[in-house]
């Protein structure tokens, strides 16, 4: 039974991401297959475009010539954060669902179910406790940190002005 109860849970754990995955693989047609691709090498690629990273006549000139390829993002760190964010997202409902579920089984059960309820309880508070920490860091960073303009980084004027004899 015991077995039972970790498959249930692993299925609720890897289930979500594969099926997303799976629905994610399979385009509608290859016009927004070949864009995935392009978008996903753009994003590989940093900042440089992907027209400076392939070879003269590759798919991708054409593909920018054509206008099918989205551009860039201006800030590849956005995609970072979201992704982050929404993989945090995902753990959290995850640990927690996992807790909701072995409740129920360990109080029908008992014995060492209750071992795995109270694991599965601890692992949703650390998670909850490592979040919030996060939170307060990121919130810190935000009132502590300040970045200059462009503007401001233009050259200094010397100090010093330089005199000319004439001689």
């Amino acid at each position: 039974m015991v077995l039972f109860i970790l498959a249930v849970i692993w299925a609720a754990v890897l289930l979500p991401p594969y099926l997303q995955n799976r629905s994610q693989s399979r385009p509608a047609d290859s016009i927004s297959s070949f864009q995935r691709q392009l978008s996903v090498l753009e994003r590989r690629a940093g900042t440089a475009t992907p027209t400076s990273v392939a070879p003269a006549g590759s798919s991708f000139r054409a593909a920018r010539a054509a206008g099918i390829a989205r551009s860039a993002s201006p800030d590849p760190l956005r995609l970072t954060r979201a992704a982050a964010k929404r993989r945090r997202r995902d753990v959290l409902f995850t640990l927690a669902a996992a807790a909701l579920l072995t409740f129920p089984l360990a109080v029908i059960m008992g014995g060492p179910v209750w071992g795995l309820q109270i694991l599965c309880d601890l692992l949703l508070v650390g998670f909850v406790l490592l979040l919030i920490q996060s939170q307060q860091r990121a919130a810190e960073h935000e009132t502590k940190v300040r970045y200059l303009s462009r503007g401001q980084a233009s050259t200094p004027e010397p100090a010093l002005a330089l005199r000319r004899s004439g001689s």
